[in-house]
């Protein structure tokens, strides 16, 4: 059994009226990589900052090697935290800045030179410990504020949307540095994001939160393939969403039902037994538009080219498939290939394994 290294079990938060984390039972594992996922005022910030001590739970219990530690302080908690302002010192210089945990513990200096090179060197600054921070770049800052954090060699590092002020590209680089660090130390990360690409490209797994409850943890993949509610489904990516009722299940695939009698067929799922209501969720670049229908038992609807977005790699056509029944579909841009025009007829195909069944959900 994989060790657990931080425990929230039916932790709720609130504030005045608002409920900001509502009964949520996570389990981190030591050493991976986990990202708290979901919009503005999800709760996932807050879930953190009780984690580290900034905030105690109303109800439940944190646990941090197995052991209790809502009655501790941050100080006394072997947790970091980097913070999406960074908070270093505009009046010390590189190298103080990242000093200045180890000498509020009264580290000897020796030990401290040390520690702080070393810290330096894992975040790849080592030649500007005496740069002011005021002088250093978006993402030099962010660099000194996790070698403050990693010097202090804690059991687990938060992050709270570290790279929320970065531009698109050093974000991409930093996610890239983050998932480096946390694999050459071993230690595990806690990462809090709005940003779906940040935690599909650097987590072990994702918890999805929604108004102060998780929706789902799994790792990337199973998060966008394999959504367990729509709220997943639209929040990670793009998705497309069919009404449907499942007629029949047999042997892990279902058939259903749109509501003009249409068929198609999908994966089978727990919750979706013979006469639910449904929804059939199917990514865009699953689909495909052909001028003739497919005989090649893949899923098929007769449908109208609405719009056609140029984007580069791929074109992203939304499609009409039933009155104020809208699809869209991304397609690969090549020059052997005719693109489709607004308003011609086409039909949208996808494989029976593409879509997934969730449970309809009232609107």
């Amino acid at each position: 059994m994989e060790e657990l290294v931080v425990e929230l079990v039916g932790v709720t938060k609130r504030f005045d009226r608002v409920t900001a984390v509502d009964n949520v039972t996570l389990q981190i594992r030591r050493g991976e990589f986990f990202s708290l996922l979901g919009p503005s005022g999800c709760g996932k910030t807050t879930s953190l900052r009780l984690v580290a001590g900034f905030e105690e739970p109303d109800q439940g219990e944190i646990r941090l090697d197995g052991k209790p530690v809502q009655s501790l302080p941050p100080y006394r908690r072997r947790v970091n935290t980097v913070f999406q302002s960074y908070a270093l010192f505009p009046h010390l210089n590189v190298y103080d800045n990242v000093a200045f945990g180890l000498r509020r513990s009264s580290v000897p200096e020796a030990e401290i030179q040390t520690r702080v090179s070393q810290a330096l060197e894992l975040v790849r600054l080592p030649d500007l410990l005496a740069r002011r921070t005021t002088e250093l770049s978006g993402g030099q800052q962010q660099r000194v504020a996790l070698a403050r954090a990693l010097v202090n060699q804690p059991q687990v590092l938060l992050l709270d949307e570290p790279m929320s002020a970065l531009d698109p590209k050093l974000r991409r680089d930093m996610r890239t540095e983050l998932k480096r660090l946390q694999k050459d130390l071993g230690i595990t990360f806690v990462l809090v994001t709005h940003d779906q690409e940040e935690a599909l490209s650097t987590s072990d797994r994702v918890a999805v939160m929604n108004a102060g409850k998780v929706e789902q943890v799994d790792a990337p993949r199973a998060i966008y393939e394999r959504p367990a509610t729509r709220f997943v489904a639209d929040f990670i990516g793009t998705a497309n969403f069919l009404p449907a009722t499942v007629r029949a299940v047999n042997n892990g695939r279902s058939t259903v039902v749109l509501a003009d009698g249409v068929s198609l067929v999908a994966p089978s799922a727990e919750k979706a037994p013979v006469g639910a209501r449904v929804e059939l969720s199917v990514r865009p670049e699953r689909l495909w538009l052909t001028r003739e229908p497919g005989s090649n038992g893949s899923n098929c609807l007769p449908a109208r080219v609405v719009e056609c977005t140029y984007m580069g790699p791929v074109t992203r056509y939304t499609v009409e498939v039933a009155e104020g029944v809208r699809l869209t579909t991304e397609q690969q841009n090549q020059d052997v290939v005719d693109g489709y025009q607004a308003g011609e007829s086409v039909f949208l195909q996808w494989r029976p394994t593409s879509g997934t069944l969730l449970p309809a959900e009232a609107r």
